[in-house]
């Protein structure tokens, strides 16, 4: 409920001494605080921009604007102001603590609030809006996280300021982010200026939550949220009949066909307020549970000198709501986008789970080879093609500092969200698109947009597989039916054509520098082959040698090659001659990852990983982090750090001394799949990212975004590059979004 301030981390921030953490978001913290010089019983919560955040001058312009906007409003119904600074090297706003919870925790811990509690609460947080319409400013992002129910009644937040601490990518987008399923039509449909009727839209939907314990434009595609609030289709239903036509007026599509804020508390209840507020005993449980956490939290604190208190200047009061009959021209640049923005929020939970399945591999790291890694020793149906074109195909989950260098963005890039027909969960990144084989062929998406370029076989049938293979500059090559072909990235034309032995087709491929390693497979497993061909000059293939083993996984770096395939095969990569084989029981390998000459496996017992230090002498082998249980693919980064997930927490460990690098409960909340991008690890989980950014190679900070469940079993393939990712389903579905 509220996390303890650890001993050596920060004690001040502005005037306001840290007496523990309330939550934290994609830009900050929130911090529960003390005024300095105040009484012991005076606090607030307090928040806080990140600090590794690059602020330029434009984010602290607009963060002043939301510090004036929270000072502008005066009501019993908000979160009273009481400071705030944007010049700041941590830029702060306070506001007055509210013990209860938010309406979404109370609803998931108690279930739907009786009629009478809905419209007493909806009564209070109607006057709320009206007190913002009163001195011209909208909250833009009213949802039930942003409502606490505190001991004397509904208390809004956020007001003003959704924009600094809801939207992770303000400093980059300077756009209005609303959050689904709580957005106006206006917002969906980019109207030049938002109005107070839009604030009452999402006071409709955050009342048919409280009723009926689930929001009205709920659905499990992300896609049919926007067009239902766009239409105004809600589904109310659960919602008591009385209390539906009330809601239903709120959320009418046209803007002037709903009540006022004033008329809107008259509607819910006309009898007015009733004294004192008729929270449930659950609620009521919940208020005092949050009162006792602060008061132990600020009675635990540490002893220390406070100085004198401190009093902010003033803040300068600006109108935020266009004059009547005007368009309101200071807010129409980020309205304009913000039907971008609603896409920028929908992937903050369904698109920030970084990495592939759990039987896949990891992306590469944007150094030396160009090529994607081979699938996952355990699924027959794909190959696992995680890359990006310069990236490493040793398949360490290193993206590198290209995945968040944002001049590597495709240009006009845009969140976006898009279906390969036939798809499978494998794409590779090459020169701004993305390239997806699966079942109905090879499907090249335009990475700016989502749009699809184009698709070969044309009018391929079902029947016709394609897997991404390799690239060379302007050419994919990829395995379609019993051939390896070429074609033109552009525009899918066919540049380049081999057939494969009779019979044959493509099993698992990998790419170092412009040498394609593969394995294709005949009828049955002694009949496969395990070939290497150049990408240049006349393509033809350099060698080839019978291959008896099955479903195998390819990794290579620097001329080195080794093939999984339950046993371990140590290849010389210049002519084909296996070195060294080593059996499943010898050196227990899964999931390969190689950088250099290091190679680390998840250990196929489940506990721990197999690694070598050097793979020219892979009988000095050895099982490292014996103690944990890894789920899923490993990342192994430039340091020679390995992190694990054990579905519970990350853990990392120095390769060479098989000793924890950085202590694991940084990393607590869940565990998750691990990638690495530039300084930052990101961790997949079912509820979101974990986002850890490294600094002297221990974890700084994370952070998480929640929201929309993903609709596969299996969590997303990523692929990381220019400050964006793409995630790629096994339900053929694509989505990009920044990475967080």
């Amino acid at each position: 409920m509220i996390e303890r301030r650890a001993p050596g981390t920060r004690t001040r921030i502005g005037p306001y001494r840290i007496l523990g953490l309330l939550g934290t978001g994609g830009m900050g913290e929130v911090y529960l605080a003390r005024p300095a010089g105040a009484p012991a019983g005076t606090l607030v919560a307090l928040k806080t921009v990140r600090l590794e955040l690059d602020l330029d001058d434009g984010f602290r312009v607009r963060f002043r604007r939301e510090i004036e906007a929270a000072a502008a409003v005066r009501s019993p119904r908000t979160a009273a102001f009481l400071g705030g600074d944007a010049s700041s090297r941590t830029p702060w706003l306070a506001t007055e603590y509210v013990p209860g919870p938010s309406l979404a925790e109370a609803v998931a811990r108690d279930g739907p609030l009786p009629e009478p509690v809905v419209r007493a609460m909806g009564a209070g947080l109607a006057l709320a809006l009206a007190d913002m319409h009163a001195v011209r400013v909208l909250h833009r992002d009213l949802k039930p996280g942003n409502v606490l129910l505190g001991p004397e009644g509904p208390k809004v937040i956020d007001f003003g300021i959704a924009q600094a601490f809801d939207a992770t990518q303000l400093t980059r987008t300077g756009v209005v982010v609303g959050s689904p399923g709580y957005i106006s039509p206006e917002h969906v449909n980019g109207s030049a200026a938002l109005v107070p009727a839009s604030d009452v839209f999402c006071l409709g939907a955050v009342l048919a939550f409280a009723a009926a314990g689930r929001g009205p434009f709920d659905d499990s595609d992300m896609a049919a949220v926007i067009f239902r609030i766009a239409r105004g289709d809600a589904e109310l239903s659960r919602v008591p009949p009385l209390l539906r036509e009330v809601i239903s007026r709120c959320l009418d599509a046209r803007p002037e066909r709903r009540p006022g804020s004033g008329e809107l508390a008259a509607l819910l209840l006309p009898e007015g307020p009733s004294v004192p507020f008729p929270w449930t005993p659950g609620v009521r449980d919940q208020q005092a549970d949050y009162g006792r956490a602060a008061r132990e939290c600020a009675d635990s604190a540490p002893a220390e000198p406070d100085p004198g208190p401190f009093v902010p200047p003033p803040p300068v009061a600006v109108p935020l709501l266009p004059e009547a009959g005007t368009s309101g021209p200071r807010r129409a640049p980020q309205v304009v986008l913000a039907a971008v923005a609603v896409t920028v929020c929908l992937l903050l939970g369904y698109v920030l789970w970084p990495d592939p399945p759990a039987e896949g591999g990891g992306p590469g790291n944007g150094a030396r080879s160009s090529g994607p890694g081979a699938g996952p020793s355990h699924a027959a149906d794909t190959l696992g093609v995680r890359a990006v074109p310069r990236a490493d195909s040793g398949r360490t989950g290193d993206f590198g500092k290209a995945a968040t260098d944002q001049s590597v963005r495709p240009a006009g890039w845009k969140a976006w969200k898009s279906t390969v027909q036939g798809g499978s969960g494998d794409c590779s990144f090459a020169e701004s698109a993305l390239l997806c084989g699966g079942a109905k062929g090879l499907t090249a998406l335009d990475a700016a947009d989502g749009k699809q370029r184009w698709r070969v076989p044309k009018g391929a049938g079902s029947a016709t597989r394609a897997v991404v293979a390799g690239f060379t500059e302007g050419t994919v090559y990829a395995f379609v039916g019993q051939a390896l072909v070429g074609y033109r990235i552009t525009d899918g034309e066919e540049r380049w054509h081999a057939k494969l032995p009779a019979g044959h087709t493509g099993w698992a491929a990998v790419q170092d520098d412009d040498i394609l390693f593969y394995v294709t497979a005949g009828s049955s497993p002694d009949t496969g082959r395990l070939a290497a061909r150049r990408l240049t000059g006349d393509r033809g293939e350099l060698w080839h040698k019978p291959y008896d083993g099955t479903r195998p996984v390819l990794v290579a770096d620097d001329g080195r090659l080794v093939v999984v395939a339950g046993d371990t095969r140590i290849v010389d990569a210049a002519t084909g001659t296996v070195k060294e084989r080593l059996s499943a029981n010898d050196f227990p390998c899964r999931d390969p990852v190689l950088r250099g000459r290091v190679l680390v496996c998840r250990a196929a017992s489940g506990r721990g990983l197999a690694a070598m230090n050097d793979v020219n002498r892979p009988r000095e082998h050895r099982i490292i982090a014996s103690g944990i249980a890894v789920q899923g693919p490993v990342a192994l980064t430039e340091d020679g750090t390995v992190v694990v997930n054990d579905d519970e927490s990350l853990h990392a460990f120095s390769v060479a001394g098989d000793v924890p690098k950085w202590p694991t409960d940084r990393f607590a909340g869940g565990g998750g799949h691990p990638s690495v991008a530039g300084n930052l690890i990101l961790a997949a989980t079912r509820a979101g990212v974990g986002t850890y950014r490294r600094t002297d190679g221990e974890p700084e900070s994370s952070t998480s975004y929640t929201g929309v469940p993903y609709p596969p079993k299996d969590p997303p393939q990523l692929l990381a590059v220019g400050d964006v990712v793409f995630l790629c389903f096994r339900d053929g579905t694509v989505v990009s979004g920044y990475v967080p």
